[in-house]
């Protein structure tokens, strides 16, 4: 896709924060018409600009209050990538990035409690054959942001 201008950067903006936004209403506070915001998305949208439109979950709100991340070290001679596949089927993880630097990767974990969170760890974690050591950091809170798209 060719470089984003202005207006696809203000429909993107408005997006991230609504991914419910209708056309409609985006051409309203954009001041264009419904059509070329229609045209836009669908070109993002093919491009692969925009992936696809998710609901954000409160983990709370589903018994889900301990957030952790469990830094991973993993026996080089395995196959990464299949060691992936079997740590997404855990229900409890939200998250596994490769990474450079002391660890392989960082797993987003959600725990209903510490004795969960222990279960998760000992149990599931450190029973994956690649697995050569962890550590575990609890998340007290975070914040986000959308990406800056330089409006």
């Amino acid at each position: 896709m060719d470089k984003l201008d202005t207006l696809d950067r203000q429909i993107l903006s408005i997006l991230q924060e609504d991914g419910r936004a209708s056309h409609v209403n985006i051409a309203r506070q954009l001041g264009v018409s419904h059509t070329r915001v229609r045209d836009r998305v669908l070109r993002m949208e093919e491009a692969g600009v925009i992936e696809g439109y998710q609901v954000v979950i409160n983990p709370a709100a589903l018994g889900q209050g301990v957030l952790c991340i469990v830094q991973l070290e993993v026996d080089q001679r395995l196959d990464f990538e299949e060691m992936v596949k079997d740590i997404l089927k855990f229900d409890e993880v939200v998250e596994v990035t490769n990474l450079t630097g002391d660890v392989d990767a960082h797993i987003r974990v959600w725990a209903r409690d510490i004795p969960h969170l222990r279960d998760i760890l000992y149990n599931k974690l450190s029973t994956l054959p690649a697995h050569k050591s962890t550590s575990s950091t609890i998340v007290l809170k975070q914040w986000q942001k959308p990406l800056g798209l330089g409006n």
